[in-house]
């Protein structure tokens, strides 16, 4: 997992390697919640929350689980959730959850 806080923007980038499966998942929890729960600093406020899935070709239902803990999180904060990707399957999986109604997603 790494991650990016951009100032001037306000918007923090995690990017996720491969696959968003139960062990991928399993193994990015615990950062992934010590990161949205560690307050930030006035300065290094951010708006817009970006998971960065782009080298993802599949979610299974631990991973959409996992999405939903994000999104939670994110709101609880007031900000907004982005999910880039460049597959396919990746999208249809967000599209037949309806998760396309709470997150924005972006093809790149």
């Amino acid at each position: 997992m790494k991650t990016y806080l951009d100032p001037k923007t306000g918007i923090l980038t995690v990017t996720l390697k491969g696959d968003l499966v139960s062990t991928a998942a399993d193994q990015v929890r615990g950062q992934m919640t010590a990161l949205l729960e560690t307050p930030t600093s006035p300065d290094a406020t951010w708006k817009l929350f970006r998971l960065d899935l782009v080298t993802a070709k599949m979610v299974d239902s631990v991973g959409l689980n996992f999405i939903i803990t994000i999104l939670k999180a994110v709101q609880k904060n007031g900000a907004k959730m982005q999910i880039l990707y460049t597959n396919q399957n990746v999208h249809r999986t967000f599209l037949f959850t309806r998760l396309d109604q709470h997150i924005e997603l972006v093809k790149i």
